[in-house]
């Protein structure tokens, strides 16, 4: 695995492995356009708040952080595209760190 595994993982690793593997097979392998995303403002809302929330769990910062600011402008009925590829940027720089 490419990716340091967090301190609370420490002798659980294979834990870890499994878990965020199931999380990065969670996360699309083609991602709709800003566009086609936000369509379904529920879902866009929904899929963003799980993100943040498991990677939050497993110290993924990079896209924690950027569901943080991309659910904020979701949540207040502004998303804006550049959150949107930060969070797909973040997503898919994890993805690439492990496979």
């Amino acid at each position: 695995m490419g990716i340091e595994i967090p301190a609370r993982f420490k002798g659980k690793e294979a834990l870890y492995e499994k878990l965020i593997n199931m999380f990065i097979k969670d996360l699309p392998q083609e991602w709709s356009s800003y566009g086609d995303f936000i369509a379904d403002m529920e879902n866009a809302k929904a899929f963003v708040h799980k993100t943040k929330g498991t990677s939050g769990n497993l110290d993924s910062k990079e896209i924690y952080e950027a569901a943080v600011e991309f659910e904020k402008s979701l949540r207040d009925g502004a998303p804006q595209e550049e959150l949107y590829n930060n969070f797909v940027a973040a997503c898919d720089a994890v993805k690439k760190s492990i496979y």
